[in-house]
């Protein structure tokens, strides 16, 4: 019997990130370092932590393949003060495109 053990790969992978800024100079932004959270509810929690206490902050995350490097745009969970203006242009989660998992309506099915 062989040893080996199987090698599992991710093909697709989501993390979830918070940025927090700090304010800086006259109206600037400086941004500290990023905050990996281990779900969305620990994203959110860190979010409503740090947003009385800094000039901005964002939650977001990305899917995508660390193998390959292929990764999807951020999506916004929470965003709160001044942010950055590449922040602006970046989808929230309440606009994500979901309609492109292509489930049919035989996919729906009522419990």
């Amino acid at each position: 019997m062989s040893s080996r053990k199987k090698q599992e790969t991710v093909a697709r992978l989501t993390y979830y990130v918070v940025q927090t800024y700090r304010a800086a100079g006259r109206n600037g932004i400086s941004a500290d370092d990023p905050m990996p959270a281990t779900d969305r509810d620990h994203a959110n929690r860190l979010f409503e932590r740090y947003k009385p206490i800094r000039a901005g902050v964002v939650a977001f995350y990305r899917t995508g393949s660390p193998d390959t490097g292929d990764w999807d745009d951020a999506i916004i969970i929470a965003r709160h003060g001044r942010l950055p203006a590449d922040v602006d242009g970046l989808k929230d989660d309440s606009e994500a495109d979901f309609d492109r998992l292509d489930l049919g309506e035989s996919d729906l099915k009522v419990a």
